[in-house]
């Protein structure tokens, strides 16, 4: 007696290396950023980054995970669901290397910047030491703290080279 399988029992739970590794590629171009500069936000070699894109490299849950937080995108996105409404928000990444440095324009509010990304680094674990991802709620809450409106924060970021990238999601 044979048993004829239904078509989809065996299908696969997952989508392929090949499918994961395109929405990988395009939530990295969204953002406009090369596998090198993808690779300088996260802790993982730009030809690793590049065989995940691919497909051909097998990737870890873990990793899933990381390159998730990396490209700002949950895990779910990465497997094939829409994205998240999370996406549609500002997302900046500030250079606390730059940030370190003294400020001769406004040294009081760089010291209000620097305590409240220290903040963020504390409360999260995907920190990477050179820059920080923050949100649109992030800056509102610092023009708050700094008593000066949302555009002149950003504006002053980006005079002082402190803001590597802007990226508005709409």
């Amino acid at each position: 007696m044979t048993i004829n399988p239904q078509p989809d029992a065996f299908a696969r739970p997952f989508p392929s290396n090949i499918e994961i590794g395109r929405r990988m590629r395009a939530a990295r171009k969204k953002r406009g950023w090369t596998i090198a500069e993808m690779a300088g936000i996260g802790k993982i070699k730009a030809v690793v980054i590049g065989s995940y894109e691919r497909g051909s490299r097998n990737m870890p849950i873990s990793r899933l995970g990381e390159i998730a937080r990396i490209l700002g995108v949950d895990v779910a996105y990465l497997l094939g669901q829409p994205i998240s409404r999370q996406e549609t928000d500002l997302v900046l990444t500030l250079d606390l290397r730059a940030i370190s440095r003294p400020s001769f324009t406004n040294p009081d509010r760089l010291t209000v910047v620097v305590s409240y990304c220290a903040g963020i680094v504390k409360k999260r674990s995907d920190w990477n030491g050179e820059v920080l991802s923050i949100r649109e709620s992030d800056l509102l809450n610092m023009s708050f703290a700094l008593g000066i409106e949302q555009a002149d924060l950003l504006h002053w970021l980006t005079t002082e080279n402190y803001l590597l990238k802007e990226i508005n999601h709409s």
